[in-house]
């Protein structure tokens, strides 16, 4: 069996966090593993509070799964402090890991802030340059370009200056309220857009998590990047698609994975 290592925050109420990317890696037949960055108190209409992992824990962690059970693809979400950043950046090198997906969190879908300023550069300067690819969604793509991306053509610039600056794949996320939900994927020199339809379903919580882990997981069963984000766009529609409730306590992600089969 293939194995993913998430490196992210737990989200308490289970729809985002490292919570989907396991269930994501449950679904892709995957055997997941998680390192904790943070406790998280939050649900569907915000964070109510924040705790970082110790950054000695996190390299604990780390030298646990590695050493043990050694992961075919790592995704990496949450980070919320400069040291924590260093540590996994040192620990990843150390252990020569492989299909290294970063989505950059830097708020939650509630717009509350999950990240301390000074982590972003930290980010850019130690995994950026180890990542295969990066998920910013637009607003996370517009602090990483440090201007506002107004529209598609700003996504394409923005994407191929950042995909030029660091040796990793950008993959463009379209934001909420746009006419569409096409994402732009920016690798080796060549761009496209990978198309998606605006689904009417205001339950999105945790779907940029499930969206980097479905990519992880494409990459640890063995498919090239484009296969991997195409399946992964694919499957993270399919979801949203069902209308899935996120009220009354229900997650976004908790029933259904078995209805959206993979075309592998």
């Amino acid at each position: 069996m293939k194995r993913v290592l998430t490196i992210a925050g737990s989200d308490s109420s289970g729809g985002a966090g490292l919570q989907a990317d396991l269930k994501t890696f449950a679904a892709y037949g995957l055997y997941g593993m998680s390192v904790i960055t943070a406790l998280t108190a939050q649900n569907t209409t915000g964070v109510q509070d924040v705790l970082d992992t110790p950054p000695d824990f996190v390299a604990a962690q780390m030298a646990s799964v590695f050493e043990d059970i050694r992961p075919d693809a790592v995704k990496i979400g949450m980070l919320s402090s400069p040291v924590i950043v260093e540590v996994i950046a040192e620990n990843l090198k150390k252990y020569g890991a492989e299909n290294i997906v970063l989505d950059p969190v830097m708020g939650a879908t509630s717009g509350s802030s999950l990240i301390k300023s000074e982590a972003v550069e930290a980010m850019e300067e130690a995994l950026f340059p180890l990542a295969t690819v990066i998920t910013p969604n637009l607003k996370e793509a517009e602090v990483l370009a440090k201007r506002p991306l107004p529209d598609k053509d700003a996504m394409v610039e923005a994407a191929r200056e950042i995909g030029q600056a660091f040796p990793c794949a950008v993959l463009i996320k379209r934001a909420e309220g746009a006419a569409d939900a096409d994402d732009y994927l920016f690798h080796d020199g060549q761009g496209q857009w990978i198309c998606g339809d605006r689904i009417p379903n205001p339950n999105t919580h945790g779907t940029g998590c499930t969206l980097s882990s479905a990519i992880a997981a494409g990459l640890a069963l063995g498919y090239d990047l484009d296969k991997a984000v195409h399946e992964a766009k694919a499957y993270i529609d399919g979801a949203i698609r069902a209308g899935l409730d996120l009220g009354q306590g229900r997650g976004p992600l908790h029933h259904g994975y078995r209805q959206f089969p993979l075309n592998q």
